[in-house]
């Protein structure tokens, strides 16, 4: 929810509405004080200009999410689900712990922003509730089989080598043409705020209709052309950490994020672990060219000799290397850019030639090496990722029923 790192100014707008309805849920209220503290909340934490132009823009799509929660919590309470002063507790640690502070530090933190820690709390515990009840509701409805799994690995598997990408977006749903000139410039003015440092998770999670809006909008890892023709066309020519102009689908507007790309199924050789030893030659920094060719040669000369890392370690004892021979292990990645290309291709008892470095030159071998894990998910991450879509999708078809049944009367 939070991840800002300075207070910013609460909007001006609405802030001298008298005490009066925003809307009737059913039989309660939501009062034009929840929503000048929800919008304080939204534009803060979304790191969105605090103007009165950004307020009125907004403030639809705000007080959506405010029938939403009160809908959610009514539900939660007629079927007995309760938030527990433990439940809260975590919330908000976890909360705590995101934004870097300590224990018990948070309602302070919240004040400093300009945001009513009440506001908050109510988030969270309509969050909580929610995620119980759909959990207590559908429970016995998700069971993921091994077929399944099996299903979803064997086409990560086919599509080994092909290159894929991270995303998140955000879902703004066009419920009737009526409001699609509304949406479509909500969308427009969140698209330019985004490219301006705005926070992505934190306006997914405050506006976004898609199931993933809970998470920040994050879809995880994809193929553009499993994707929407519409939006596969977008993402196809996206690099990591561009942001996409809305784009319009049956279901509404989308904005997409590119967060990073990937070869499925292909290791990252920088992540492979090497166990080195290195032979090392002096060669002071002023010395003339001729000192560092007999360095060069007499690296070659005692390396060439060198069958096994026992050898080279040996060997460097005999020449009076100055350095330790034990390089010891380490990612290929975390070498320095001059001995990381030489050492990539490398197998196991193999060695790089003469290199030269500013204080000498060096050989290494490679005694080992281990090789870097695939980057496809295990069953049971697929497995987890499956449970998750399939709890969203009844959670999201839950909300729209109950939405359907309510008695939902806007005062703004």
């Amino acid at each position: 929810m939070f991840a800002v790192a300075t207070a910013v100014p609460a909007p001006p707008a609405l802030a001298q509405e008298p005490q009066r309805i925003a809307a009737v849920v059913n039989d309660e209220i939501l009062s034009m004080r929840d929503l000048r503290n929800r919008l304080r909340m939204v534009i803060v934490t979304s790191r969105l200009p605090p103007t009165d132009e950004t307020a009125r823009r907004i403030a639809p799509q705000v007080l959506r999410g405010l029938i939403d929660e009160q809908i959610q919590l009514q539900e939660a309470k007629r079927l007995n689900v309760s938030v527990t002063d433990q439940d809260m507790a975590r919330a908000r640690s976890d909360l705590e712990q995101r934004n870097n502070l300590k224990p018990g530090q948070f309602d302070a933190f919240v004040r400093d922003l300009g945001v009513d820690p009440d506001t908050v709390e109510r988030q969270l515990r309509a969050q909580i509730a929610w995620g119980k009840l759909v959990r207590r509701r559908f429970g016995n409805d998700v069971n993921i089989s091994q077929e399944e799994v099996s299903d979803v690995l064997a086409r990560l598997e086919a599509d080994a080598g092909k290159t894929q990408k991270r995303i998140a977006e955000i879902v703004l749903p066009v419920e009737s043409a009526a409001n699609e000139t509304q949406v479509r410039e909500l969308a427009d003015r969140i698209a330019e705020q985004l490219r301006g440092g705005a926070n992505f998770g934190a306006i997914a999670r405050q506006f976004s209709g898609a199931a993933n809006a809970a998470v920040g909008g994050d879809v995880g890892w994809v193929l553009p052309e499993r994707m929407a023709p519409e939006i596969a066309e977008a993402v196809s020519r996206m690099a990591a950490g561009e942001i996409s102009a809305p784009i319009r689908t049956v279901l509404g507007f989308h904005i997409i994020k590119v967060v990073d790309s990937r070869v499925l199924a292909q290791p990252d050789p920088a992540t492979a672990v090497v166990d080195l030893k290195q032979l090392f030659l002096p060669v002071p920094p002023n010395a003339a060219s001729d000192a560092r060719d007999s360095q060069r040669a007499l690296a070659e000369a005692v390396a060439s000799s060198a069958q096994s890392c026992d050898d080279l370690v040996e060997l460097a004892k005999e020449v009076k290397s100055p350095a330790s021979p034990n390089l010891g292990e380490m990612k290929v990645g975390e070498l320095a850019p001059v001995l990381r290309d030489p050492v990539s291709s490398l197998k196991a008892g193999e060695l790089t030639g003469p290199i030269d470095l500013p204080n000498g030159v060096m050989v290494l071998m490679v005694c080992s090496r281990k090789a870097p894990p695939s980057n496809l998910p295990s069953p049971e991450q697929i497995r987890t990722q499956l449970e998750a879509q399939r709890f969203e999708i009844l959670a999201q078809r839950y909300l729209r029923d109950l939405r359907r049944s309510a008695f939902v009367e806007p005062r703004v």
